[in-house]
């Protein structure tokens, strides 16, 4: 094998290992910081109104992420940067626990790991341009690294959550090491290209159309990950079990991963995004009737169905469909409406919601909602004539 082949090689085994780690802080982060917050005395509507206030302040940060990105002289220093900060922001709950000092902890460190899931994606796919290596190889890394360290973190745990703020710290010092050594990509824009906004993207009515109906899926998964383990303790469940729970979530993303491109090849983008829908609808309605905590972790198995499907397709379609100069644009567009609205959405109003409801009525709800957008945008996307051309040869 000659240097050159050497280098294609080693470069994709980084980035792998960069996805393991950024999800491995992530799986930390995300699993048990609310449930932190609820064993310093944080009541739901609280933790709800610190995932709203901490998103809805982000927002106009966030907007510029992406255009940022396009025109940095390396998109690897952008990320680099995220990385530090988020380092730093996590040791800040170690300070206070104050709710108004854990809600200015939450907004810094929410306004920097938002951002960096799309920038990474976007510096990925440009990254694998004439490589052999697909997308969904290297994010299985971020998938094993999720689930290896959700399982795990969670048996060491032992209902002790104020550990996990240092771990976080860890995972993060180490993506930035690794981030150094890989190649550098400029922004496009930088390089000459036509400079553009979100203007242009806002035009692509097939774009905004999948952006809405994965706006829809967020929220319900915001919604399960900011407040069901918490419903989960108050079941039968422990820290080690809503470690397994995380876990059967994430590992089912391994073989969608696998088998994504082969899916999209046989039933399209638009009948794929369907089926991830409507096996959605089927979860949050289990979810909604179980009470046994050990029933529950098998039935978020289906989780990789509707979350690859919908990640997946829609990463993958910005690659593919918008000019070169707006990619990291249009994946940043995408997260913030998907994801930085929904949790916006489902802040405030989810923690209202399960205070009021329970978190299991609010699931149902969830599920009639998803069922509603599924059935509108399968009308919708089958009278699109450029939306089926572009799912039936999405991976051809």
């Amino acid at each position: 094998m000659d240097r050159t082949t050497a280098n294609q090689d080693m470069f994709p085994r980084r980035l792998f290992l960069l996805y393991v780690l950024f999800y491995a802080g992530q799986a930390i982060y995300n699993t048990y910081l609310n449930l932190y917050l609820s064993s310093v005395g944080l009541s739901d509507t609280q933790i709800g109104m610190a995932v709203s206030v901490s998103t809805a302040v982000l927002l106009a940060a966030q907007l510029g992420w992406g255009i940022l990105s396009d025109r940095a002289r390396s998109k690897n220093g952008v990320l680099m940067l995220l990385y530090g900060c988020m380092a730093v922001a996590s040791l800040l709950f170690y300070l206070n626990t104050d709710f108004w000092f854990l809600l200015l902890a939450v907004t810094l460190f929410s306004a920097f790991i938002n951002p960096i899931v799309p920038l990474q994606d976007n510096y990925t796919l440009e990254c694998l341009e004439g490589s052999r290596w697909d997308y969904g190889q290297i994010r299985m890394g971020g998938t094993i690294g999720y689930s290896v360290t959700v399982l795990f973190i969670g048996l060491a745990l032992q209902d002790s959550y104020r550990m996990i703020f240092w771990m976080v710290a860890l995972c993060m010092t180490a993506c930035l090491l690794v981030c150094r050594g890989l190649p550098q990509v400029c922004g496009y824009q930088r390089q000459g290209g036509r400079k553009g906004g979100y203007q242009a993207l806002l035009q692509n009515r097939n774009l905004l159309g999948m952006i809405l109906i994965n706006l829809v899926f967020s929220s319900g998964l915001n919604f399960f990950y900011n407040f069901y383990p918490i419903y989960y303790t108050s079941i039968g469940g422990d820290s080690s079990r809503v470690g397994m729970m995380m876990f059967a979530c994430s590992v089912s993303e391994i073989p969608m991963l696998f088998f994504i491109h082969r899916i999209i090849r046989k039933i399209g983008v638009r009948g794929t995004l369907i089926l991830s829908g409507g096996v959605t609808v089927l979860r949050w309605a289990l979810l909604f009737l179980l009470r046994d905590p050990i029933l529950v972790i098998p039935v978020n198995l289906l989780h990789g169905i509707g979350y690859t499907g919908f990640n997946y397709c829609l990463v993958t379609f910005i690659a593919r469909t918008v000019p070169r100069e707006l990619r990291a644009t249009g994946q940043t567009l995408n997260a913030i409406i998907s994801n930085v609205v929904s949790k916006i959405m489902f802040g405030m109003v989810g923690g209202l919601a399960s205070d009021l409801l329970g978190v299991g009525p609010v699931m149902l709800v969830n599920a009639v909602v998803m069922a509603v957008a599924i059935l509108i945008f399968a009308r919708w996307s089958a009278s699109n004539p450029a939306l089926a051309e572009n799912s039936s040869s999405a991976e051809s």
